[in-house]
């Protein structure tokens, strides 16, 4: 029988300057510091393989208590004979292709009840219900998989899979945190990203919580019956380490090597929301249809996530904000430490989904200002900023079908409002708007320093005076994409008009608070 252990054998890609390795689980751990980050070319695998190393470490080191614990682990790492006596207790159940504890799977699994092509884990890659344009794969003849990327992409698919309906099993279920934008604080290596990540676990939930190879591996019947096959998180770790998906990896030999082509792949265990705290490195945003409610920061296909960045700003007095970079901050402030001219990187990892079919993943990487180490409520100010920037969006968009109507109109005839919103949306305003001033707000965001409440008037004034500019080049385009007839300059002058109602209606209101 094959054995592939994840604790010893070398499938994590890792960087050390002009190199990309791959190390084992407990290499990566131990030697955390020699590594500048995780990298493999897919985002998703490795915003997955961050959440494995954050589990077992959660686990191993049952902590930390708090942010000056994780300070401690930053400056003097961590006790490599706690990690050491976790890995060697569960070594067994770290073997990708163990017979009866194979890691991350269900044992008993098999190909009869569900054979599928390998490529079923991999969103970039066809497979039996989801076509790539541009990728050639086959799916009746996959090429042979490795056991190193066959790991990879099973952690990542058990952490990023998407509902796809019915399954030999029962019908499946997105997994905890498939749709979100998963966000994490990053450090100068390895072992700094992983302490700016490893959030306050407190004792008491660590007796509750649990990883899901530290219990006795679920059987198919246990997933079989739809009731049972449902859970609520224990606590992080448990979220951490959902199984999300029955798969079981069929290996093979072939030219002396063990590789796999064919697995077994159905619905997993349901998740059941529940009272345990939030996921750490999800952020939330308020729900454009109910304000009063909270939505979990993700990709779109239609909106950048820039535009949501508040969302990634610590909260203060509150436990609803993003709790890596809550906790990034008071590792931080423990440690007495600033990051001046160089932000505190997040990196948000995710994909944008229509349902089951993935429209688009991706990773991006923000600089959260230094102005976060003190007490000012920054989120609420940068909150207040971007709104402005939407509002200027709508009244472009509202200059845009003032246009089109002018343009489709023909005497007393007035034109079809669909008719009018297809044509104000073929003009390039909006387009040019966010796009532009997506490259300020990277220049202006990082002008959020220690010095912010002296600066907060300015840095208002300076971005509001970017949205009039942007909001007039893109009007701009609009206008010419119109042309010069008669028509089309009596229509222009109308829309150019509610627009620049708009912005005197600023000035006017920025005159009276500067007279106050």
């Amino acid at each position: 029988m094959p054995t592939f252990n994840l604790i010893t054998q070398p499938w994590i890609p890792v960087r050390t300057g002009n190199e990309l390795l791959l190390v084992s689980l407990e290499q990566a751990l131990l030697e955390a510091h020699k590594f500048e980050r995780i990298e493999d070319p897919s985002p998703l695998v490795t915003a997955a393989l961050h959440r494995l190393l954050l589990a077992v470490l959660h686990r191993a080191l049952e902590g930390p208590a708090d942010a000056y614990e994780a300070a401690e682990w930053f400056e003097e790492g961590f006790d490599r004979g706690k990690i050491q006596t976790y890995l060697s207790k569960y070594r067994d159940r770290f073997d990708l292709f163990h017979p009866e504890r194979p890691f991350y799977q269900v044992p008993d699994f098999s190909l009869e009840r569900s054979c599928r092509s390998w490529t079923v884990l991999a969103p970039e890659l066809n497979s039996d219900n989801n076509k790539v344009l541009f990728d050639h794969t086959v799916t009746s003849r996959p090429r042979p998989l490795l056991p190193a990327e066959a790991a990879r992409l099973l952690v990542a698919n058990q952490t990023f899979a998407l509902s796809a309906g019915k399954s030999v099993l029962c019908h499946t279920a997105t997994a905890p945190v498939a749709t979100a934008a998963l966000a994490l604080v990053l450090g100068d290596n390895l072992h700094q990203t992983l302490c700016l990540n490893l959030v306050a676990y407190p004792k008491r939930e660590h007796e509750h919580d649990f990883a899901t190879w530290e219990q006795e591996p679920l059987k198919v019947a246990d997933l079989a019956d739809c009731e049972r096959a449902r859970a609520s998180a224990k606590g992080i770790v448990h979220r951490y380490t959902w199984l999300a998906r029955a798969v079981r990896l069929h290996p093979e030999e072939e030219d002396g090597q063990t590789i796999v082509r064919w697995i077994a792949y159905a619905s997993g265990v349901r998740y059941e929301e529940s009272q345990v705290r939030r996921d750490p490195m999800v952020a939330f945003r308020p729900d454009p249809k109910d304000p009063t409610r909270e939505r979990p920061l993700g990709f779109s296909e239609g909106r950048a996530l820039w535009r949501d960045f508040a969302a990634l700003l610590p909260k203060p007095g509150s436990a609803q904000g993003l709790a890596v970079a809550d906790h990034a901050r008071n590792v931080y402030r423990a440690l007495g430490r600033h990051f001046r001219q160089r932000g505190l990187p997040v990196m948000v990892a995710g994909q944008a989904s229509d349902q089951a079919k993935v429209e688009l993943w991706r990773g991006e990487i923000y600089r959260l200002p230094e102005a976060i180490l003190g007490e000012t409520d920054l989120r609420a100010f940068v909150e207040q900023c971007l709104n402005e920037a939407e509002v200027m969006g709508e009244v472009l968009n509202g200059a845009a079908r003032a246009l089109a109507a002018g343009l489709l109109s023909m005497g007393d005839r007035k034109p079809h409002k669909d008719d009018v919103s297809k044509l104000a949306r073929s003009f390039p305003h909006q387009v040019a708007y966010w796009s532009a001033l997506e490259g300020h707000f990277a220049d202006w965001i990082s002008q959020l320093g220690p010095d912010f409440e002296k600066q907060q008037a300015r840095l208002e004034r300076a971005w509001r005076e970017i949205l009039q500019r942007e909001a007039l080049q893109a009007w701009r385009l609009a206008a010419l994409a119109a042309g010069d007839d008669a028509r089309a300059l009596r229509a222009v002058h109308k829309g150019e008009g509610i627009l620049l109602a708009h912005i005197y209606k600023q000035k006017e209101v920025v005159g009276a608070k500067g007279s106050q």
